[in-house]
């Protein structure tokens, strides 16, 4: 059945699922009360993270969803996304088994957000949305369309590692920086009239 979840729903639940990878740190059980078309249902579900699937959260804005089948429509003018993956190098290590096992994962994941990416990037437009954009760390620089006097280059970003140790400080103010900065280059560039 599913639905809309009626109970609310801690901060620290949804940071939990969010770091439960599978293989690696196990889902977050929980048992909800789901409402759907006037009915009530408690059910337990695994909640991992969301990147599983949709990594940049954004499949809830796509324009065309139907209420009557999730509650999760919502009416929106302009999407602005901060992604934070990389560029790929291109090259490959995957000469033997599990990492040729693991490479064709990674391929088939990008392809997938590729996807997702392309039908964001085609939703700007007449009767969806008024704009779109989409700040991706791993942009590469001479591909901005416009230039960037200061940017933080991408191969000072592009190289870190996704684990759980503390950022260096140095390291946080390049990737935050270059992200900001990305952003607000697009934003002007694509959606001037949201900055005033």
């Amino acid at each position: 059945m599913y639905g809309r979840i009626v109970e609310p729903i801690r901060v620290a639940e949804a940071v939990a699922a969010s770091a439960a990878f599978p293989l690696l740190l196990p889902a977050v059980q929980r048992t909800y009360t789901f409402e759907c078309r006037g009915r009530t249902q408690r059910q337990r579900v695994a909640l991992t993270d969301g990147g599983v699937y949709d990594n940049l959260g954004l499949s809830v804005l796509e324009s065309g969803r139907d209420r009557a089948f999730t509650d999760h429509v919502y009416p929106v003018d302009y999407v602005i996304a901060s992604d934070a993956g990389r560029q790929e190098p291109g090259e490959s290590n995957a000469r033997v088994l599990p990492f040729r096992l693991m490479r064709s994962f990674d391929i088939t994941y990008r392809g997938t957000q590729d996807g997702t990416r392309a039908r964001l990037h085609n939703s700007a437009g007449p009767g969806q949305f008024r704009g779109v954009v989409h700040a991706y760390l791993g942009q590469k620089d001479d591909k901005l369309p416009m230039a960037a006097p200061g940017l933080v280059p991408l191969e000072r970003v592009n190289g870190y590692p996704t684990n759980f140790k503390a950022m260096k400080d140095e390291d946080l103010g390049a990737v935050t920086t270059r992200g900001e900065q990305l952003t607000r280059l697009l934003l002007h560039h694509y959606t001037p009239a949201l900055l005033g």
